[in-house]
């Protein structure tokens, strides 16, 4: 038996970015968090470690650097950096860096558990909590490489090998947003850690007076809800919309709701495009307005690129609910997930993106009933049992 497993649960939670502090300022209030479609992970995290009764030290990397205390928890928002994103060594320097931030406060906080969101470092330098006996349980919101694009870099293969024996040796427990996620899981750790699969969880009431998506003569509009980067694919969706209009299908219309470090580069692109008047940027939505995005469309097209690590993405799930199909690639890791909802396109392949997007359009019987596919998957995002509350509170739920 471990010494986490003697000693009454305590958990250090390192999570994304977001900020945790304004977060838990909402949970404790009962306030759903208006800019986010989804019950957030944090919010879900929270309630599982009330249920249990088990203290805890949340800490996001958030640029907001502020702390809160509540009773015996800590809410910390801790930013990785004060100088801004950086890369090569000092990438790696910060990651080292955060690591042991992490550390110390598991260690002064006496945690037995530490619960890691992905990204927030390099793995292999979580050694060190298991050395001091507190379980790393990874939970996986993105996948380590993109679906069937391993590591080709000499760097990067050398990382994953490092994490590779972090897993084999120190992790037992594991969550993850996706099928995928515990196939990787599973060959980091040698089939070692037992994977729970969870899903991202949702109000029904935001979504059941969303009108059912009709196919008409009128226009068919396009939606891409999420983060604009280059790696997201925002520059593939404006070329969709050009090539559709260079062949004479004027109809489609596209609408981009989300911000990002690539939004003001792809405003000019469209500027300067052929099809500003069809490609619609709506920057980041509260809510309500992002709903009505989804009402107004008729499909939802989700292109990552191969470049880009996905766990699930939460457009997908966005869709499903609203009823409107989704086009998206493998490396998005929607297809098992959405099977019945989801059309699947070639990656990085904008002339096959073109194609399925016309070929759903042009079949209604297809189309219906892919629609109706929507409503077979949509359960899944309304079912508690399968969202992270669940999922953590049976990771750390004592043994009989």
């Amino acid at each position: 038996m471990t010494a986490s497993a003697r000693r009454p649960v305590r958990v250090l939670s390192a999570l994304g970015p977001g900020d945790v502090v304004a977060a838990h300022d909402d949970w404790q209030s009962g306030v759903r968090t208006v800019t986010e479609t989804s019950l957030t992970f944090s919010g879900q995290e929270f309630d599982a470690f009330a249920a249990l009764g088990v203290p805890f030290w949340a800490i996001s990397s958030h640029e907001r650097a502020k702390t809160k205390i509540d009773g015996e928890n800590r809410i910390e928002n801790r930013p990785r950096s004060a100088r801004g994103p950086v890369s090569g060594l000092a990438f790696h320097a910060v990651q080292a860096r955060y690591a042991f931030s992490l550390l110390r406060s598991a260690r002064a906080f006496r945690a037995t558990h530490a619960l890691i969101d992905s990204g927030t470092t390099h793995w292999f330098l979580l050694f060190a909590f298991r050395m001091l006996g507190i379980a790393v349980v990874p939970n996986f919101h993105n996948v380590q490489w993109p679906s069937g694009f391993p590591p080709r870099r000499l760097v990067h293969r050398l990382l994953v090998g490092l994490d590779r024996l972090f897993f084999s040796t120190c992790v037992r427990d594991a969550l993850g947003v996706s099928p995928e996620c515990g196939r990787q899981i599973a060959w980091l750790s040698g089939g070692r850690a037992l994977f729970r699969d969870y899903r991202a969880q949702f109000g029904q009431d935001d979504f059941a007076t969303l009108p059912g998506p009709q196919l008409d003569a009128g226009p068919v509009r396009v939606m891409f809800a999420g983060r604009v980067e280059r790696n997201k694919g925002v520059f593939d969706l404006l070329e969709m919309c050009e090539r559709l209009a260079a062949e004479g299908e004027r109809r489609f219309e596209f609408e981009v709701c989300g911000g990002g470090s690539a939004y003001e580069e792809l405003q000019a692109a469209v500027r300067a495009s052929g099809v500003a008047d069809r490609f619609v940027l709506h920057g980041k939505l509260v809510r309500p307005r992002l709903l009505e995005v989804y009402g107004r469309s008729h499909l939802v097209i989700v292109p990552t690129r191969s470049d880009f690590c996905e766990g699930l993405p939460m457009v997908c799930a966005e869709a499903t609910l609203a009823g409107r199909p989704v086009i998206t690639s493998r490396v998005s890791n929607a297809l098992e997930a959405l099977q019945g909802a989801v059309v699947e396109a070639a990656v990085d392949d904008v002339d096959d993106y073109v194609r399925q997007i016309r070929a759903v359009v042009a079949d209604p019987v297809r189309y219906r009933a892919l629609v109706g596919g929507t409503r077979q998957v949509a359960a899944q995002f309304f079912d508690r049992s399968r969202g992270l509350q669940a999922a953590i509170e049976d990771c750390l739920r004592p043994a009989p």
